[in-house]
């Protein structure tokens, strides 16, 4: 009545045979699983160092770029020295930022996870996607919820975007009414005022939408709801940490001020010394073209810059691709090498149980 007792041990063998069979396949996926984004990861820096070789042959090749390469042979090493430091700064203010948005994870683990994340956006172009999908595989390895994970990079994105939304609504809304130095031709500067004024209130009507969709059709249907309710709750919470005031928020302008300012002395370095303020609204409206889904953003970003600048009356065309091909080549590598070497640093952490840290910006969110 009680069993067979050989088979009961038998069982009592298997059981914890089985958990260590399931704890080894899992240590196994994820091993594949790290594998395969430093591949991914390694694969992207060759494109990198393949389309620098095939940008250099052209210049050097082609006679109508020779200018250009001649112009690129004439910069100033300081300058260029001054803009390697910027970005480098840039790289800190994200970092900043997402130490306070992923507070519980830890300074230490935070700081290697966002300059990886960095190293994904600068080699895989799709408005920072890359990266995000990188540091959400990397928080669910640690035992983060999937809503949580979304929640909160909904959060560091639309933080991020409120920084170029609110810098071209005052640079455009400055220029177009001549407060500030530039153009005031309306199409390049008013005409992005009034779309980065309209996306402020379209988007927190998307959420409210959003939310009331959660919470009413998409209910049955889990995926959708979990994506409708972490938009929503990402940009209510992205706007009561806007409201909070927290200091380190001045990271998320760290990260696009010093990149723009990368761009603005590459300009100088070639002997240019345009209005700031014109060089960064064509940065702000140059840089939409990032969010192509193109391997580093190669030909469209360099496009979309040269353009805004020559359209903002910055000449000669020589002088400003040449300054634009500089500052391209310092914003791609410099996160590259230092976001790659955080995350080699960092593999041996993906997987093991997190612990938790208080958070300020979970504070900022109860």
């Amino acid at each position: 009545m009680g069993g067979h007792p050989d088979r009961s041990a038998r069982l009592r063998h298997a059981e914890p045979r089985a958990s260590a069979e399931g704890e080894t396949g899992g240590e196994e996926s994820e091993q594949r699983e790290i594998a395969a984004h430093t591949r991914s990861l390694r694969n992207s820096l060759i494109t990198l160092v393949v389309f620098c070789a095939l940008v250099a042959g052209l210049l050097l090749g082609v006679p109508s770029l020779r200018s250009v390469a001649d112009r690129i042979g004439d910069a100033s090493a300081g300058w260029i020295a001054v803009g390697i430091g910027f970005e480098v700064l840039s790289c800190a203010g994200y970092v900043t930022l997402f130490v306070l948005i992923f507070g519980k994870l830890g300074r230490h683990l935070g700081t290697r996870l966002s300059l990886s994340e960095l190293a994904v956006n600068a080699v895989v172009s799709a408005g920072g996607v890359g990266g995000i999908v990188l540091g959400a595989w990397v928080l669910r390895s640690k035992g983060l919820s999937i809503e949580e994970i979304a929640r909160r990079s909904v959060v560091l994105f639309f933080v991020t975007s409120a920084v170029n939304v609110f810098a071209t609504l005052l640079i455009g809304l400055g220029m177009g009414i001549s407060l500030l130095p530039g153009t005031s031709n309306p199409l390049l500067t008013l005409l992005p005022a009034g779309a980065a004024f309209s996306a402020i209130f379209l988007t927190i009507g998307i959420a409210c939408w959003a939310a009331m969709v959660a919470e009413g059709r998409a209910r049955g249907h889990a995926r959708l709801a979990l994506a409708m309710r972490a938009f929503s709750a990402g940009v209510f919470d992205t706007l009561r940490l806007l409201r909070s005031a927290n200091p380190r928020l001045l990271g998320a302008v760290g990260y696009w001020l010093f990149d723009t300012l990368t761009l603005y002395v590459c300009l100088i370095a070639y002997g240019r010394t345009p209005s700031f303020a014109a060089v960064a609204l064509a940065y702000l409206v140059g840089m939409l073209a990032n969010s192509i889904p193109i391997p580093g953003g190669f030909v469209v970003v360099e496009g979309g810059l040269v353009g805004m600048l020559l359209l903002f009356d910055v000449r000669p065309a020589t002088l400003v691709l040449a300054a634009v091909l500089t500052y391209r080549a310092i914003a791609l590598w410099v996160p590259a090498i230092i976001g790659s070497l955080a995350f080699i640093s960092m593999r041996r952490e993906i997987g093991k149980p997190l612990k938790v840290e208080p958070s300020s910006v979970a504070q900022a969110h109860g």
